[in-house]
């Protein structure tokens, strides 16, 4: 076991922040998947897919936490196989001490996730908006004495809350009266135990996505000089900014179907196929989902875009992006989702303080 004092729990949580598990499909299955929460890690390796020649790499840079995108337990687990995919991996996991973690979908509707890197390397102008949105917004309420308005509310923009559009730090606050009455046991910032105390505080409001909602709340309760912090949380109407599926952005110059082609293999170096081409003579609003797209048609559609760059693109999925009026190009459901490892990798290095590193491996 390592004897690093950076654990499993902690790269997880890293993980977490940066994909949030709450923003995963329903159907999907992100999370720890094999390793004890409170082993030591001393290198953690980022890569697609769960696969021998990984597990091998990993022995050899002696990486004990492994960070998959695809999950390596998907479907309903009933018994392990030893001798077959996935129970040969899961049982070598185990007797080498290594962790598997899977950020899948909860990656890719992350704010800067699969979709994002996928449109950035193919050189997509933003604002990259979202094709397909995900996730839950809350309003956050919190009564603060008014001395400490400014602390508290730095806080909460700390933990991500106050985001609306291209605004940040929106709140809406309201004076009034808030009263306590302190029991024998407690602690009181003013007042005194056993008299009903009136308070002059600010009724501090805000809106947070779900995710962030318990870091928002955490980071608070440390800002907030009341014993015991009095506040309200619950959903509204509305999705966190920039979460969802898929990207839709505009070139830099516009393209022809087949020259939009051309640059999707150059950039990511697999050749990608123009599987529907309706005609359109000018590209110049592009829609990119990594991995698997093809049943996103009618949101990309809608995104206004000419174009759209995706992977497992079928034939049905070919004609019915021709009668939408979409150029379709295949990239490859793996090759689509290679450039997200790198800034998953190096956005996690900068949060834990062990190597993070990305896989050789191309599949």
């Amino acid at each position: 076991m390592s004897t690093a004092t950076t654990t499993v729990r902690d790269v997880a949580r890293a993980v977490e922040r940066v994909a949030p598990p709450s923003l995963a499909e329903s159907w999907d299955n992100c999370g720890l998947q094999v390793g004890d929460p409170d082993a030591g890690v001393s290198r953690a390796l980022v890569a697609l897919t769960p696969l021998e020649e990984v597990f091998e790499e990993a022995e050899q840079r002696g990486a004990d936490f492994l960070l998959f995108h695809h999950p390596l337990i998907f479907g309903g687990l009933h018994s392990v196989d030893t001798g077959r995919y996935p129970g040969g991996l899961i049982s070598r996991a185990i007797k080498s001490g290594v962790a598997v973690y899977a950020a899948h979908t909860s990656y890719d509707s992350a704010p800067d996730g699969v979709s994002v890197a996928l449109a950035r390397t193919l050189g997509l102008e933003g604002p990259l908006d979202v094709i397909s949105a995900r996730g839950g917004l809350r309003k956050l309420v919190v009564f603060v004495p008014e001395e400490a308005l400014g602390s508290v509310s730095e806080a909460l923009d700390r933990g991500g809350a106050g985001v609306i559009g291209d605004y940040t730090r929106c709140t809406f606050r309201t004076p009034g009266t808030g009263t306590f009455l302190p029991g024998e046991a407690s602690e009181p910032y003013s007042g005194e135990r056993g008299r009903l105390q009136h308070e002059s505080e600010i009724r501090l409001e805000t809106v947070v996505a779900a995710h962030d909602a318990p870091r928002a709340l955490k980071l608070a309760r440390k800002a907030h000089p009341y014993e015991e912090m009095a506040y309200d949380l619950y959903p509204v109407d509305g999705r966190p900014e920039g979460c969802g599926l898929g990207r839709v952005g505009e070139l830099p110059e516009p393209l022809s179907p087949r020259e939009l082609t051309e640059r999707v293999s150059a950039s990511l170096g697999f050749e990608a196929r123009l599987v529907a081409d309706p005609g359109v003579r000018e590209i110049r609003r592009v829609a990119v989902l990594g991995g698997s797209g093809g049943s996103f048609l009618g949101e990309v559609a809608a995104s206004g875009a000419d174009a759209y760059v995706t992977g497992d693109l079928s034939y049905h999925h070919a004609l019915d992006a021709e009668h939408l009026g979409l150029a379709a190009i295949d990239a490859g459901h793996g090759p689509s989702e290679f450039p997200a490892l790198a800034p998953l990798a190096e956005r996690l290095g900068e949060m834990v303080d062990v190597p993070v590193e990305v896989s050789r491996v191309r599949r």
